[in-house]
């Protein structure tokens, strides 16, 4: 066994390391910090977000042997999928301030995590039909814009919808671009 094989790649995986955790760890922050209506702290969880994503993408592709560009491909919708369903799980959390019974409190907490719930299941299917999840990410946002036209800003619904129209197109891309992704992982 020649250690100056596995040397790199235990490098490039505390690197990845590092680089998730300072993610998770500003994260971390800027919800202690507050989001609501502050910049500064939506700027760090945008940036413990985009490290998270990088650190996955740049650990998941190495070991598929993928080029950066198909790495961020490939792992980018599914990554993003992730975090924007533990994203929109953040919003149930406000059934735990309701003085409530725990039958009363569990039934309203599944209630609200029904979208969640319907996202992951879409991601499950997702993961392997490409083109499946395209379509049904870029739906969901045409039934977000109409389930919340009016009843919200108009920002709240571009960047709700927007996100899962990004999901969506880049599901589609990653099926468009399916055969070349597979040939340079095989090799």
């Amino acid at each position: 066994m020649n250690l100056n094989e596995t040397a790199p790649e235990k490098k490039s995986l505390k690197t990845n390391l590092i680089l998730f955790a300072a993610g998770a760890s500003l994260v971390a922050i800027s919800f202690l910090w507050g989001i609501s209506d502050n910049i500064p702290s939506i700027l760090l969880l945008l940036i413990g977000s985009c490290s998270m994503l990088f650190s996955t993408v740049r650990n998941f592709g190495s070991k598929k042997k993928l080029k950066p560009g198909l790495q961020l491909l490939y792992w980018s919708p599914r990554v993003i999928g992730i975090i924007f369903s533990a994203f929109i799980m953040l919003f149930s959390l406000d059934v735990f301030q309701e003085s409530k019974g725990f039958w009363e409190t569990a039934l309203a907490f599944l209630m609200h995590n029904i979208p969640v719930f319907v996202m992951v299941i879409i991601l499950i299917v997702t993961w392997r039909w490409e083109w499946f999840g395209g379509i049904l990410f870029s739906l969901l946002g045409f039934i977000y814009i109409g389930m919340a036209w009016g009843r919200f800003p108009f920002g709240t619904c571009a960047i709700i919808s927007g996100l899962l129209f990004l999901i969506g197109g880049l599901f589609l891309l990653n099926w468009k671009y399916r055969k070349i992704i597979k040939a340079v992982a095989e090799d």
